[in-house]
């Protein structure tokens, strides 16, 4: 079957294009939409006339799709009150969820159309068993895991394995032309230290507060040793918060958005982070040493994404945000050039291949089955 489906219309052949729908919960933070942006660009690479709407929960979304997608925002979130109507309206011909399964017990109950793609992110286990004992899961007509099989910590079930795919890690692309540009933007300089710190989406406001906080605290002691450090501090769409510690200190720029982040990450010296999938896999694909600070959510399980890194001397870790040993690390590594050539060498055995091409063209495939 032809991924566009030929019409006639009095004697003339038109096509109609393919319609993609994606389900995004971005109502606090973003790897959802980051994910789905991600595989709906290389969707669009592959089939240029698609049709792609991104059905979101916080208006901030309209900041990332841009002129890009379609986006629809939902009025009266958390909830999906107008998911039925945006479906009907919209006809698309695949419907893609992101880690959150629908809630109603069959597809049919929630107007999905016949071919439906689930992206499975590692979750923490009871929540991981959740997910593969819902009976929405068997309805789904193809998982994509955006993880390598090393990665995943569980065993796919064997009813679900022919349908689930490993695509591997779904990253923004890394490009010298826009890295160039941030340069301009923000001035940067090689003479000076690059320290780029950021709580990703920023919508889960006490972490958020916390990670801030914490970070501002570490300039505080960090900058009297480092005079040329430039730290940028970005604060995410969906913070809906003011610092006003961070106002009027030399060497902090706070910024409230950045949309080609992974592009600055490798434009850094160093990352102050949490650790959640999409900021992780950014640092990573840049080679960026980093300082990650684990967060704690309901289904992400960042503690243990971030261990993983610092086992293979990729990063260092800190489970309590103590700005002391923080601030002394980091004014360690600014002296030591050493150390980060060290960890950008590890980095090279970091083997990260992007699964946003694979992962589209596995979504492509079922509409040619």
């Amino acid at each position: 079957m032809a991924l566009t489906e030929p019409l006639r219309v009095e004697g003339e052949s038109l096509v109609k294009p393919i319609r993609f729908a994606f389900q995004v919960h971005n109502r606090r933070g973003l790897g959802h939409l980051m994910r789905g942006l991600n595989i709906a660009r290389e969707i669009r690479l592959l089939a240029p006339s698609a049709e792609i709407l991104f059905y979101v929960k916080n208006r901030s979304a309209e900041l990332l799709c841009g002129r890009e997608f379609h986006c629809v925002v939902e009025t009266e979130p958390p909830g999906l009150g107008h998911w039925a109507e945006v479906i009907r309206g919209f006809a698309p011909d695949v419907v893609v969820y992101d880690t959150l399964l629908p809630k109603e017990p069959t597809l049919a109950a929630c107007a999905t159309p016949a071919r439906s793609i689930y992206i499975m992110r590692q979750c923490q286990e009871i929540r991981q068993q959740e997910i593969f004992g819902n009976p929405v899961l068997a309805q789904i007509d193809r998982i994509l895991i955006p993880h390598t099989p090393a990665e995943f910590a569980y065993q796919i079930p064997e009813a679900l394995k022919p349908k689930s795919f490993f695509v591997g890690p779904i990253v923004r692309p890394l490009r010298q032309e826009t890295q160039e540009g941030l340069r301009r933007e923000y001035g940067l300089s090689a003479k000076n230290f690059l320290l780029i710190s950021t709580v990703g989406g920023g919508g889960f406001a006490e972490q958020a507060a916390a990670f801030f906080a914490t970070v501002f605290a570490v300039h505080q002691r960090v900058y009297p040793h480092l005079p040329h450090l430039q730290h940028l501090v970005i604060q995410g769409p969906n913070f809906r918060h003011s610092h006003p510690s961070f106002s009027g200190h030399p060497g902090l720029t706070v910024i409230a958005y950045e949309p080609e982040l992974s592009n600055l990450f490798a434009l850094a010296n160093l990352v102050i982070a949490e650790g959640g999938y999409n900021t992780v896999t950014e640092i990573r694909l840049a080679n960026t040493p980093a300082i990650l600070l684990p967060s704690k959510r309901n289904y992400d399980n960042q503690a243990e994404r971030v261990r993983a890194l610092q086992q293979r001397g990729l990063a260092l870790v800190f489970t309590e945000p103590r700005a002391e040993q923080i601030a002394q690390s980091i004014v360690e590594f600014a002296a030591s050039a050493q150390q980060g050539s060290e960890i950008r060498a590890r980095y090279a055995t970091d083997r990260l291949e992007p699964g946003n091409r694979v992962a589209a063209e596995k979504i492509l495939e079922v509409l040619a089955a």
